[in-house]
């Protein structure tokens, strides 16, 4: 792996651009090191500057910015699917869940356009998820270039022992990103989940997520009944957390996703997932069996109250969400992509 010698640090949401100048800069610095590889791979516009070389150059797209853009409604619009989700996206807004009231969208579309050049250019093109796929097709980049090859989780997942006693009544759990930006906590579907949250003041719940605004979050969670708040904690801790709750439902309440690790991990751990359609979810989950995808906060209230007061059900789906996650071995992703370089590379 080739990384920039010097750490960038954090940049306020407005500056990401000079960010990404930045990080240009100091690959073409190391370019020399570069092109002593056989292969070129970079995540969605990072191999821009080595496309018209001599190297192959592989693109992995994880998701898209074409695909945030049309899945982040503008703030008035949040009304069509329930009322109270622009309410609470105001509240948050308020309450100073956001860095900055400046739009991202033009930056978003700037770098859509990047990344669909470099898809276009690049010798193959690696998709997580049909999603992806169907998203750089749309667009303009040739089936045959792009190849699906799910992501994979660490082995640590799998080592886990999860206490395999499914509750009379289920808590709810979200293990995610959450953002910091109005752009962002649309994306992430947060004033979704808060609004989920509230539904079910009897239930426990636990979050799980990652936030520049851990005291406002904290704040936000502190006023919801019998809710736990864990914040930036390392991926290898997370399964020590989550050992208790076999059998209980993690929420995915994001518009959009181009894989979802965090639903893949939680299934790992015998949680059951109520998802919105979004990312891998509709290529892996069979409703009824091991999990429910749902269209709206109104569906995925109905599947929570369904699930969480039939036990024998939920023992039966976290069986099936566990087998369903060892699909996703980091040692299958490593053996696709090996074959992949394999097949573009001259014989030895």
């Amino acid at each position: 792996n080739v990384y920039p010698e010097q750490d960038l640090g954090y940049f306020h949401p407005l500056l990401k651009g000079i960010r990404n100048i930045l990080f240009f800069f100091s690959l073409i610095e190391r370019k020399k090191d570069i092109a002593s590889y056989d292969i070129i791979q970079g995540t969605t516009y990072t191999p821009l500057a080595f496309l018209h070389g001599n190297i192959p150059v592989f693109s992995m797209f994880g998701s898209t910015a074409y695909g945030f853009l049309k899945a982040v409604p503008n703030s008035k619009s949040l009304n069509k699917e329930h009322s109270d989700l622009l309410k609470i996206f105001n509240e948050l807004k308020e309450k100073g869940a956001l860095n900055c009231s400046a739009s991202l969208i033009q930056p978003v579309r700037d770098i859509s356009r990047i990344e669909f050049h470099v898809a276009k250019n690049s010798r193959k093109v690696v998709a997580t998820s049909q999603a992806v796929k169907s998203e750089l097709i749309r667009n303009g980049v040739p089936q045959e270039k792009i190849e699906v090859i799910w992501n994979g989780i660490e082995n640590f997942w799998f080592k886990a022992k999860p206490k395999k006693r499914v509750k009379k009544n289920a808590a709810i759990v979200y293990l995610g990103r959450m953002g910091e930006d109005g752009f962002t906590i649309k994306l992430k579907g947060i004033n979704r989940m808060i609004y989920i949250l509230r539904s079910f003041s009897h239930l426990d719940k636990l979050i799980i997520g990652l936030s520049e605004k851990i005291d406002f979050y904290g704040q936000i969670f502190q006023e919801i009944p019998k809710t736990v708040f864990y914040s930036n904690l390392k991926r290898r801790k997370v399964p020590k957390i989550l050992k208790n709750n076999y059998g209980d439902i993690f929420i995915n309440p994001s518009r959009y996703e181009g894989f979802c690790l965090s639903l893949v991990e939680a299934m790992s751990q015998g949680l059951i997932p109520v998802s919105f359609s979004v990312g891998v979810a509709p290529e892996i989950i069979k409703n009824g069996q091991n999990g429910f995808l749902v269209n709206s906060v109104r569906q995925m209230v109905h599947r929570i109250n369904q699930l969480s007061q039939d036990r024998g059900k939920r023992a039966q789906m976290a069986r099936a969400a566990m087998e369903t996650a060892r699909m996703f071995r980091s040692e299958t992703m490593v053996k696709k992509y090996l074959e992949l370089y394999q097949s573009e590379l001259p014989p030895a």
